[in-house]
């Protein structure tokens, strides 16, 4: 009984093969598909969520050249028409009391004696 199923299981692996061999797998395109796709991209994460996280990295951060540039544009001069005209030209004042030193910071309208100042100084463009 045993010889009779062991020949019975090879036969069956023997016409397994021939019909493998005589089947093409189906091409490319067909194989890919957004099914096959997301599930190979869930087992991907399934796999790699115990794994260790990079840490936020200075290497490729670019940290270096954004502090440059917002160096080099904080010393860029501003306009004389723009809305920072004053930048390098203080519109205050510091008034003197008894009671000590109060910085006096004027805006709109009377600002304008230190924009002229600014002009004529040179601080704006």
């Amino acid at each position: 009984m045993t010889v009779y199923g062991l020949c019975l299981a090879s036969a069956q692996a023997q016409e397994l093969d021939t019909r493998r061999d005589d089947a093409k797998p189906p091409p490319l395109s067909l194989r890919l598909s957004d099914e096959v796709i997301s599930k190979a991209v869930r087992e991907t994460l399934a796999e790699s969520k115990g794994g260790p996280k990079p840490g936020p990295g200075k290497a490729l951060s670019g940290d270096a050249y954004q502090q440059f540039e917002k160096g080099f544009s904080d010393a860029e001069k501003p306009g004389c028409l723009g809305p920072n005209a004053l930048k390098f030209q203080p519109s205050g004042t510091v008034v003197k009391t008894p009671f000590g030193a109060f910085n006096v910071g004027i805006g709109g309208i009377l600002a304008l004696p230190f924009w002229a100042a600014a002009v004529v100084r040179g601080k704006c463009n």
